[in-house]
C-alpha cells in the first residue's frame, strides 16, 4: 500500500516551481529541513545528478549533527529512503552495499567518509561545518543546501563555498539542478541574516510566474490524459513533455525565494489558533513567529546594543569531531567540543529560579572579556536538579574544576531549610566541582541593569572588558535578549516580564535567559566581590 504524504503549501511551492536554486524563509514548525530540503535534495539534486556531489553547510558542527541531519534524515525516510540502506552517514560503503546497488561512487570521491553521505546512486553529500577553516578546500561540488541560513556568514560563503560549487561534469549538462543553491531559514530577529533577507531582489518573478502558468496547464492536461483514449492519450503526452521541457529551461539559474507565514497553514491549524496567539503572544513575537514580518530588533528591547554579529562566534573544536565516533541517530557531545573554552580556568555560573524553566549559564573572565560559553535548561516537570546535573556531565572533562557560583537574594529565601543556593552547592560538590559561593545580596533595580547593559554592549570604557557570546551554544539566551522589552514604570523603567506567565510563548524564549545574564555580569561587573581568574590564555588562542 503507497504511503500517503502530506506537504504543506511552502512546501508545495518549492515543488512545484523547482527552481534550480532557492531561498525560504519560513516560521518554526513548517517543516523546512523535512519537506523542502529533504525534497530538494534527494529529488531534484541527488535524484538528477547520479554521482554527483553536493554540500550540506552549517554554522558548525554542532548545529549539523543536532538539527539539520536528524530533520534531512527524517525527511528522506518520509520519501521512502532508508538509513544504512538507500544512503549511509559518516562511514565508508562496504563491498556488500556496493554490489547491491552496483555502485560505482561519486564522480569525485571524498577522501574521507566520516563528514560525508553516500547515496545509492553513486551521488553524495559533504558536510561542513563554516566554523572549521578549509572545509572546503580541495572539493569540487555540484550543489548546495543549508538550513538555518541565518547563521551562516555570508563573506565565508563567497570567499570559500561558493567558488567550489564549479564542477563540470558532461552528464549533467543541461540539468537544471546543476550548481543549485537552496538555503532555507526562520525569520531573523536580530543582525543576522539580514542578508538572506535581500535575495528577493535576485529573483526572476517573470520566469516563476511563467512556471505557476505551465503548471496550471500541465495539471489540466494531464487530468484530461487520464479521460482520454490511447490516441489521444499520445498526443497530450507530447503537449506534457513541451511543457516540461519549457520549465526545465525557465528553472536553470533560477533563484525562487519566498517566505511563509503560519497563515498559510491555517487550514491545519484553524482560525482559532490565529485568534488565540493574537490574544496571547506580544506583538513582537506575533510579528516574527506568526506572520513572518522582518523587525529586526525590538524598538523598546531592554538590550538595544545587543548585536550577534557583533558579540557573537562560533567557535568549536574540530580535533574532537574527528575523533569522535558520532552517533548520527542520537548525537550527543561534551565540553570537549568547544573551543573557546579554557580547560585550565574557572567558570562562573548563573542560574533562574522558575517552575516552568531553569536557565544556568557558564562564562569565563578574561582581563578584557567577559566570555558566555554555554546556556542550558531543565523545563517543567525536570527540576533544578536535572540542570545541574546536566552541567556536571557536560562539563566532567575540565581540568580545573572550580566554580564561581553566582547568586542573589532570589536563591536565598527566609527559611533556611529551603534555600535554594544549598541544593545547587551541594549539588556541584556531589560531583566533584569545587564551588565558591558569590552572594550578591539583593539584586539591582532594572534601570540599573539596562544602564549597565548600555554601557557593557557599547564598550564605551565604563568596563575594561567587552562582551562576547558563543551563538551555537548561547543561542536561547540571544533569543530572550531579543525578545525582552523594557516598559515604563513609575519609577523609571523596567523588564517587561509577561512572556514569563504566557503558556503560549516557550519558557527558554521569554526573559529568564536573559535574567540570569543579568545575575553573572552584575557579579562580575558590580558586586565588587573578588575572584581569581589564574591561568587565562590569550583570546587569540581560544577562538577560532
Amino acid at each position: 500500500m503507497d504511503k500517503k504524504l502530506h506537504f504543506n503549501k511552502p512546501q508545495l511551492k518549492s515543488m512545484l516551481v523547482g527552481a534550480g536554486s532557492e531561498m525560504v524563509v519560513a516560521g518554526r514548525g513548517t517543516g523546512k529541513s523535512e519537506g523542502i530540503l529533504a525534497p530538494k535534495s534527494a529529488q531534484c539534486y541527488l535524484g538528477t545528478m547520479p554521482r554527483g556531489t553536493g554540500v550540506a553547510v552549517s554554522a558548525t558542527y554542532s548545529q549539523a549533527f543536532t538539527r539539520t541531519l536528524p530533520g534531512l534524515i527524517a525527511g528522506w525516510q518520509n520519501l521512502g529512503y532508508i538509513m544504512d540502506h538507500h544512503f549511509l552517514v559518516g562511514r565508508k560503503p562496504s563491498d556488500k552495499w556496493k554490489k547491491m546497488w552496483g555502485w560505482k561512487g561519486p564522480y569525485r570521491p571524498p577522501l574521507d567518509y566520516k563528514y560525508f553521505i553516500s547515496w545509492f546512486n553513486g551521488g553524495g553529500c559533504h558536510i561542513i561545518s563554516q566554523d572549521r577553516k578549509g572545509s572546503s578546500n580541495g572539493i569540487t561540488i555540484d550543489w548546495i543546501i543549508g538550513d538555518e541560513a541565518k547563521l551562516l556568514n555570508e563573506e565565508k560563503l563567497k570567499t570559500e563555498l561558493f567558488p567550489a560549487n564549479r564542477g563540470i561534469i558532461p552528464a549533467f549538462a543541461g540539468n537544471p539542478y546543476h550548481h543549485g543553491i537552496t538555503f532555507t531559514t526562520d525569520m531573523p530577529v536580530g543582525s543576522s541574516g539580514r542578508w538572506i533577507l535581500d535575495k528577493i531582489n535576485d529573483m526572476d518573478k517573470e520566469a516563476v510566474n511563467q512556471i505557476w502558468q505551465l503548471q496550471v496547464a500541465r495539471y489540466k492536461l494531464s487530468h484530461f490524459y487520464k479521460k482520454s483514449n490511447k490516441p489521444v492519450q499520445v498526443e497530450i503526452a507530447k503537449q506534457i513533455a513541451v511543457i516540461d521541457d519549457e520549465m526545465r529551461q525557465l528553472r536553470k539559474g533560477l533563484l525562487y525565494y519566498h517566505e511563509a507565514s503560519t497563515l498559510e497553514n491555517i487550514h491545519a491549524l484553524g482560525i482559532d489558533y490565529i485568534k488565540q496567539q493574537l490574544r496571547d503572544t506580544s506583538q513582537f513575537q506575533f510579528d516574527t513567529q506568526i506572520l513572518n514580518l522582518r523587525p529586526l530588533k525590538l524598538e523598546n528591547g531592554f538590550y538595544p546594543d545587543l548585536d550577534e554579529e557583533v558579540h557573537g562566534y562560533f567557535s568549536e573544536n574540530e580535533d574532537y569531531f574527528d575523533a569522535t565516533e558520532i552517533d548520527y541517530a542520537n548525537p550527543s557531545f561534551d565540553c570537549r567540543k568547544d573551543k573557546d573554552l579554557n580547560m585550565d580556568m574557572p567558570m562562573h555560573i548563573a542560574l533562574d529560579y522558575n517552575r516552568r524553566i531553569h536557565p544556568l549559564l557558564v562564562a569565563q573572565d578574561y582581563p578584557t572579556e567577559l566570555r558566555f560559553l554555554k546556556g542550558m535548561h531543565a523545563l517543567y516537570p525536570n527540576k533544578l536538579d536535572a540542570v545541574v546535573n546536566d552541567f556536571c556531565a557536560y562539563y566532567r572533562p575540565m581540568k580545573r574544576r572550580l566554580v564561581y557560583y553566582w547568586y542573589d537574594h532570589t536563591a536565598v529565601g527566609d527559611d533556611r531549610q529551603t534555600r535554594i543556593c544549598d541544593e545547587v552547592i551541594t549539588n556541584l560538590r556531589r560531583h566533584k566541582f569545587v564551588v565558591k559561593p558569590m552572594y550578591m545580596g539583593k539584586a539591582p533595580n532594572h534601570e540599573k541593569k539596562y544602564r549597565m547593559w548600555g554601557n557593557f554592549l557599547t564598550n564605551n570604557g565604563t568596563y575594561k572588558k567587552r562582551f562576547s557570546v558563543n551563538r551555537e551554544n548561547c543561542s536561547d539566551l540571544i533569543l530572550s535578549m531579543y525578545n525582552s522589552q523594557a516598559e515604563q514604570r513609575k519609577d523609571g523603567f523596567g523588564k517587561d516580564k509577561r512572556t514569563e506567565h504566557d503558556m503560549n510563548v516557550p519558557a527558554q524564549e521569554s526573559t529568564h535567559y536573559s535574567d540570569t545574564a543579568d545575575q553573572l555580569v552584575t557579579g562580575i561587573l558590580e558586586s565588587g566581590l573578588s575572584f581569581s581568574n589564574d591561568n587565562y590564555v590569550s583570546d587569540s588562542i581560544m577562538i577560532g
